[in-house]
């Protein structure tokens, strides 16, 4: 089956892309700034536990996220600010309340932030996934000053109604399809 969402173009049939100033590569770095619920299973294991039993808390699991949000960011920040480059940061919105050192540093870079949930759950596993759509759009908004224009769903994971319950919302631009090189 085709994708439902796009037509089929491969890019042996499209014309050209040309970048500005002849530029021959286009980089576009995001960095995503989760926040994971300590009282849950990690969906994702860095260190399994022994006999693959699931606990919680997963404190070894857990402290590679913690650790990207005490030291990583702060790190990555560094780097990008020396080198004068623009991040997007794929965010979810619980950050603002949680974390709001860290996204009044994004803001105060001027970089854009785009809505990834509200905390990291896929949104297939809300129950509400138009509310937390919106939730996530005004706490970012509440607390930047600007609506995310983009959205990366935690896990790229969607619903067959997503995309267009984003559009409803205003979200431009999605980033769960990481089907081309370029945009379409």
């Amino acid at each position: 089956m085709s994708n439902p969402r796009a037509d089929y173009s491969s890019i042996v049939s499209r014309p050209p892309l040309y970048l500005p100033n002849g530029a021959k590569v286009a980089f576009w770095f995001i960095l995503n700034v989760e926040e994971w619920d300590f009282n849950a299973k990690m969906a994702r294991a860095v260190l399994p536990t022994p006999q693959g039993a699931t606990v919680v808390p997963d404190v070894p699991n857990y402290s590679w996220h913690d650790y990207g949000m005490r030291v990583g960011f702060w790190r990555i920040k560094e780097v990008l600010d020396k080198y004068g480059i623009k991040a997007t940061i794929s965010l979810n919105g619980s950050v603002c309340n949680s974390y709001p050192e860290i996204v009044q540093a994004m803001v105060d870079s001027d970089w854009e932030i785009m809505g990834h949930g509200f905390i990291q759950k896929a949104l297939p596993l809300e129950d509400d996934e138009a509310g937390v759509i919106g939730k996530t759009i005004d706490t970012i908004r509440d607390f930047s000053g600007t609506a995310p224009r983009g959205w990366m769903g935690p896990g790229l994971a969607e619903t067959v109604e997503t995309p267009d319950l984003l559009v409803e919302a205003g979200i431009e631009y999605v980033c769960d399809w990481a089907n081309d090189d370029q945009p379409y």
